[in-house]
């Protein structure tokens, strides 16, 4: 699980599991123009780098009004270090998140 199109996906993952994540920031121009003419687009919030084995993750985020943004970061950093480390053999040197806007939370 190496490639890095699969650790996107793990992060994405992992990051989406938080009720307290609303969304990733919509993808920019470039990402969309690569979309219409058939390229496959990992998302526009998460990069993913690597140097050594040893990778740096800068995420992105769409968050719920009124919910602890320093504690959601906190959790997130926290959950996709482990989940990276135990499910390859890479090495996590940074989870940065930025949280982008704040989106209402719909009532049902």
């Amino acid at each position: 699980m190496s490639d890095s199109v699969d650790l996107v996906e793990l992060v994405e993952k992992d990051i989406i599991s938080f009720d307290a994540v609303s969304r990733f920031p919509d993808p920019g121009f470039s990402e969309n123009i690569q979309k219409v003419i058939g390229m496959d687009v990992q998302n526009p919030g998460i990069k993913v780098s690597e140097d050594d084995g040893v990778l740096t993750i800068n995420c992105e985020i769409i968050v719920y009004f009124g919910v602890n943004i320093p504690q959601l970061c906190y959790d997130i950093q926290s959950r996709v270090k482990r989940d990276i480390e135990e499910k390859t053999d890479f090495t996590v040197k940074a989870v940065n998140i930025r949280v982008e806007g704040l989106d209402k939370k719909e009532k049902n």
